[in-house]
């Protein structure tokens, strides 16, 4: 009998469609693409290295800025999501500007501006994921 239930629940599992989690969306991909160039910023000591990520890392964010955070989707019409989504925007350029000054901060060699710019950028995420994230 147990032997039935177990196998009828497993069916049951193989028949409804996988949810899409947040961290799957198009947007999240881009974040962890984001996320592990900034996070390699500080331990990179070669300039040329360093501009790759950063470039890389600007191209995870104009990719974003094509996205809407699952939060604001949600939200109804009308002119306070289309605000919320010109904050998301903002913060995501405020990000991008960052992410080139860190660039030029690599090809000048000016290395030891590195950590002032990453931890900028990690006031951004906190600031992003406290206003365009769902509490999990």
């Amino acid at each position: 009998m147990k032997t039935h239930i177990l196998l009828a629940v497993f069916s049951a599992t193989l028949l409804v469609p996988a949810q899409v989690r947040a961290d799957d969306s198009p947007l999240a991909q881009q974040m962890e693409h984001l996320d592990d160039a900034y996070k390699g910023f500080r331990r990179e000591k070669d300039p040329a290295a360093g501009a790759e990520q950063a470039r890389k890392a600007q191209t995870a964010v104009a990719t974003s800025l094509a996205e809407i955070p699952a939060m604001l989707t949600k939200m109804p019409a009308g002119p306070e999501k289309s605000k919320a989504i010109s904050s998301y925007r903002q913060t995501m350029g405020e990000l991008y500007v960052l992410l080139c000054k860190a660039e030029q901060a690599f090809l000048n060699e000016k290395v030891d501006e590195i950590p002032a710019l990453v931890d900028e950028m990690k006031k951004l995420k906190k600031t992003g994921h406290t206003n365009f994230m769902e509490d999990e």
